[in-house]
């Protein structure tokens, strides 16, 4: 049986066992990190993850992706929907992340930024009842939701077709980062498995704000109107 852990427990793969890559120019595919400086030891991973665009002409079959470069291409997806690493589809503007085979033909997996971004939630592990999880932003930054312990999220990023996280703890300098494979991805949900550790994998929920409710409204049938709204 899948043992559910809660994401924001102590990470244990230190960003020092990265391989190291300084890459000249500004590269498109990653998230740009707004408002995050990386440490200065921080290291990039090698990453063959095309960033684009949807375009017009994409069908469900094939793919229009203009790319960060201005180049216009076209990947064949039928083989990834089957497989269903079409993570939640796409539509005419959707930023994509397209993990493309060798030759760039067709699509390994693609994942829609814009339905990652947002705040994934899963009931407390010590309560079971107070919602805690990560809030991914546009720009690579990324933050605690309720925060409970001292894992803090700092940033995110697509490698490979994987979501790799970087997090401190608390009161210290010590950054570490960790990759999951993205296991399925919906509009309301995303299944998380830790690349290191198969048995740990997360469940998490789109978070959604509670409804307020309507107040009650008296109907008063005595006017010349027939009636009015209070």
């Amino acid at each position: 049986m899948r043992r559910i852990s809660f994401i924001s427990y102590p990470l244990s793969v230190s960003v020092a066992f990265c391989s190291i890559l300084f890459v000249a120019g500004c590269d498109m595919r990653a998230p740009l990190k707004v408002g995050y400086e990386a440490p200065p030891d921080a290291q990039v991973e090698v990453d063959s993850v095309i960033y684009g665009f949807c375009g017009a002409m994409s069908t469900q079959d094939k793919l229009q992706l203009i790319t960060s470069t201005d180049d216009t291409l076209y990947i064949d997806v039928k083989d990834a929907r089957k497989k269903g690493k079409v993570m939640n589809g796409y539509q005419r503007g959707d930023e994509l992340y397209v993990l493309p085979d060798i030759d760039h033909n067709k699509a390994l997996m693609t994942i829609n930024k814009n339905h990652l971004l947002g705040k994934w939630v899963m009931p407390s592990p010590f309560d079971g009842s107070t919602p805690s999880g990560i809030i991914l932003k546009d720009g690579g930054e990324a933050e605690n939701y309720e925060q409970q312990g001292d894992i803090v999220y700092k940033s995110w990023n697509i490698i490979n077709g994987h979501l790799q996280l970087t997090t401190t703890r608390e009161g210290t300098d010590i950054f570490e980062t960790q990759t999951y494979e993205i296991l399925r991805m919906t509009l309301d949900s995303l299944y998380l498995q830790n690349i290191e550790d198969p048995d740990d994998s997360f469940e998490y929920g789109r978070y959604k704000a509670e409804q307020e409710s309507v107040p009650d409204y008296e109907l008063d049938y005595d006017t010349d109107d027939g009636y009015n709204l209070f």
